[in-house]
């Protein structure tokens, strides 16, 4: 029974001696790269029709962040990224299977998050606190499926742009990796993390109508990120990365006036570039 309690004692020192481990610091960090987004809508109308659209851009991305070291058992990171020109795209709306209108769409994604992280060891963490969304989408030159311009029925004139724009924030929980500390001459540094967020704040809004605001909790969010790191010096590492972000709109919201709807929808984000890491405080 001593030779067990003295084993036990023996590995909880161990395990207290690499969470403690004063080598794993604080770093900032820039990237760039391309962003893949993959946009649908879906709703069904009163009269039984169902509707679907489907967009997808590429556009060049930035991000940045860095990580605090709070403690031994805590850190802090927080994460910015951001479309940097939105690439004009082609989108297309069907209604019952069929090709009914098409018009140019633009996303310009933006997103933050704040996170705490619980050191089970300074490998392992486990990862909890907010991540902010704010997704702009626009949409111009609309044609119906012979490519015609669409017009206002009671004017004559041509349908304009369209903006649309989408704020949520989440409650978020995840697992975090880190397999070395930062800028280890000896090893390539391996991170990725797996998030899942839940909605607690949302607003959606559209230039298309006018006084109409939904603010529906009915939203989901799940990230995906790795990177692989080179260190150059002790300072200062290179890597590249990659992001694979889901959201979720389930449901169909109707305005207080009980016709104007915010339909079901979904996005999908992939991004993927190069990344430089430093830390040059002692």
């Amino acid at each position: 029974m001593k030779k067990i309690s003295f084993l036990l004692l023996t590995s909880l020192a161990l395990f207290a001696n690499e969470a403690i481990d004063d080598k794993y610091r604080g770093y900032s960090y820039v990237s760039v790269g391309i962003e893949n987004i993959t946009y649908q809508e879906d709703i069904v109308l009163g009269d039984g029709s169902v509707i679907h659209s489907n967009a997808s851009t590429t556009s060049p991305v930035y991000i940045s962040g860095s990580l605090v070291k709070i403690n031994n058992r805590y850190d802090f990171s927080i994460d910015i990224s951001s479309t940097l020109l939105p690439s004009q795209s082609e989108e297309e709306w069907y209604v019952n299977g069929d090709l009914a209108q098409k018009n140019q769409f633009d996303a310009l994604i933006s997103n933050m998050q704040f996170l705490i992280h619980y050191k089970y060891t300074n490998n392992h963490r486990l990862l909890a606190g907010l991540m902010y969304k704010l997704n702009t989408f626009k949409r111009y030159q609309f044609v119906d499926e012979e490519g015609n311009p669409i017009v206002d029925q009671a004017t004559g004139a041509k349908i304009g742009l369209i903006e649309e724009r989408v704020a949520t924030l989440y409650a978020a929980l995840g697992y975090g990796y880190e397999s070395t500390y930062f800028a280890n001459k000896e090893h390539i540094r391996y991170k990725c993390s797996a998030l899942i967020g839940q909605a607690i704040w949302s607003q959606a809004t559209s230039t298309g109508f006018e006084e109409v605001t939904f603010d529906s909790l009915s939203s989901y969010k799940a990230e995906l990120s790795g990177y692989v790191g080179y260190p150059i010096y002790e300072g200062l590492e290179i890597g590249v990365f990659a992001n694979y972000i889901y959201e979720k709109k389930n449901g169909v919201d109707v305005a207080d006036d009980g016709h104007t709807k915010w339909p079901e929808n979904d996005l999908e984000l992939w991004q993927t570039g190069l990344s430089v890491v430093w830390n040059f405080s002692k």
